[in-house]
């Protein structure tokens, strides 16, 4: 709320811890006591009292860079035929050393075909965009295929999102900054949920079928099985199949130190000029005041 008590645009909290914040609002926030709610009834209860066309979401260990939103609001109302905005993700770590890390390596082409289209392109080049600017609608009804189909695994809810963006319209990919994460070693959603690489995975608790019935029935006969065949098919491409074997062969130590290699090479690649970074706080001071545009 700190961080984006400047912004132009009304802030939506939704908060579902059983306390209450009894703290001081500022006149732009808008803030939503829910408790117990889960993930998708809180956006569906925010998204029933937001009147623009628009909407962004954002995690609670998210800070999109403010002018990004300004950008991606521009291009959206400029050409109605994208529905969907999004940019680079970069992160810092919970104790932060001063480095940014990338969480893509290089962003798709945007897409703006029909659905078949955009969903044989985006999913079979797949880009995480569960949190972006979407049309107001288009979110809605994404939300509203997750909320009745309470999957298990929650992995499901952004294969939803970008399923339903690709069939709703075009997906523009802002080449800037998006957003800045917060990446702990502790507890994440990544720990809770199994990533959906195979159908064996995608069919636990009958999640599939739930996705298949409630997508086509939005959609048409098909989407859905498009959409997965797209979405696995890009598990198994080349870079994936020899992660997979180097997983199996190289020894736990070794591994360990090539993580540690890789790791220190990409907060190279987005290492901000030290001078910035020292003593600022990553979070308000440097998404104020450092100039984003300099992270390569």
């Amino acid at each position: 709320m700190e961080y984006f008590k400047n912004l132009d645009a009304e802030v939506v909290y939704c908060d579902s811890s059983l306390e209450k914040y009894e703290g001081e609002l500022h006149p732009n926030i808008n803030y939503l006591h829910l408790p117990g709610k889960n993930f998708a009834s809180k956006i569906l209860f925010a998204l029933s009292g937001i009147k623009t066309d628009f909407t962004a979401l954002c995690a609670d260990d998210d800070f999109i860079v403010i002018d990004s939103l300004y950008k991606g609001l521009s291009v959206l109302t400029g050409d109605r035929n994208y529905k969907t905005i999004v940019g680079k993700y970069i992160s810092f770590e919970d104790h932060f050393d001063g480095n940014y890390y990338p969480l893509y390596q290089e962003l798709p082409n945007s897409i703006n075909g029909n659905p078949e289209k955009n969903v044989d392109l985006f999913f079979s080049n797949y880009y995480q965009i569960l949190w972006a600017m979407y049309d107001k609608e288009l979110v809605l009804n994404a939300f509203k295929i997750i909320n009745d189909a309470k999957f298990y695994n929650d992995n499901y809810i952004e294969l939803i999102v970008g399923a339903y963006a690709c069939y709703g319209g075009g997906i523009k990919f802002m080449d800037e900054i998006w957003g800045v994460r917060e990446v702990s070693s502790k507890e994440h959603w990544g720990n809770k949920h199994v990533p959906i690489k195979s159908m064996k995975i995608a069919q636990i608790q009958g999640d599939y079928e739930k996705f298949q019935s409630l997508l086509d029935k939005i959609t048409f006969n098909g989407y859905a099985e498009k959409v997965m065949a797209n979405y696995l098919h890009s598990h198994i491409k080349l870079n994936g199949f020899f992660k997979f074997w180097i997983s199996k062969i190289i020894p736990k130590n070794i591994k360990e130190i090539l993580f540690n290699f890789f790791k220190n090479t990409k907060g190279r690649q987005v290492n901000l000029n030290q001078s910035q970074v020292k003593n600022l706080n990553p979070i308000t001071d440097i998404l104020n005041n450092c100039n984003l545009n300099n992270v390569k």
